[in-house]
């Protein structure tokens, strides 16, 4: 077994609507062998009274990493945790070593926008309870995201990164696949049987994958 100690520590970012809680089956087979981070993405804590915008929650974990003494870390976030985690590969290029981005956005399409925040109004508040964030405030964080544009940082990214999109998740393809061509050298690949949340979908596929690509030694 490959000591802990010798890892990159793997910090996972969670979409909107979940908690950090979410990447249980991811964590569990991943705890013997590195350390592990599963933080709050800033904005989507249930005791912040507003959205924050994607450029402060990238910077306020890279300054909460810095003070964890994490110089340098592999990065993994899913949906709105991926839209972070890229902006903060971007701004910060030296504290990531390996970039996993899963349902990912580079300029939200206004369409998709519509129609995810139907569904969101749609879905009953029982839906939500584990995240513990209210309806109104994802309403507000929609709102955040349907201001991204990440098309100028996606060339500042310096990390090897692997972009993930659920087979299922048709919506979300041409994001991925502007998302891995707009990055040098990125790897596009699709993730069986999931959809948008892969994390509590395929979370036994994604441990595989994020293991293979995070632990090659190839730099």
């Amino acid at each position: 077994m490959t000591d802990s100690a010798d890892q990159t520590p793997l910090v996972l970012l969670h979409g909107l609507g979940q908690a950090p809680m979410a990447w249980e089956d991811v964590v569990v087979p991943l705890y013997p062998t590195r350390r592990l981070l599963t933080p709050w993405v800033p904005g989507l804590k249930p005791t912040e009274k507003k959205p924050v915008p994607v450029a402060d929650a990238a910077a306020k974990l890279d300054t909460d990493l810095m003070l964890e003494g994490l110089e340098q870390v592999d990065l993994c976030g899913v949906s709105y945790g991926a839209v972070v985690a890229t902006r903060l590969a971007a701004d910060f290029p030296g504290r990531v070593r390996r970039l996993v981005l899963i349902g990912g956005q580079v300029k939200p399409p206004r369409g998709l926008m519509t129609l995810q925040a139907g569904m969101l109004k749609l879905m009953p508040a029982s839906r939500l309870a584990d995240s513990s964030v209210s309806k109104e405030r994802l309403m507000q964080t929609l709102e955040v995201v349907r201001q991204i544009d990440l098309t100028d940082a996606l060339p500042r990214i310096t990390a090897p990164t692997l972009v993930l999109v659920g087979a299922k998740d048709r919506p979300n393809q041409p994001a991925a696949r502007a998302l891995a061509a707009g990055i040098a050298g990125a790897e596009l690949r699709e993730v069986p049987g999931a959809g948008h949340q892969v994390n509590v979908e395929q979370p036994k596929e994604l441990v595989e994958i994020l293991r293979e690509f995070l632990d090659d030694a190839g730099e």
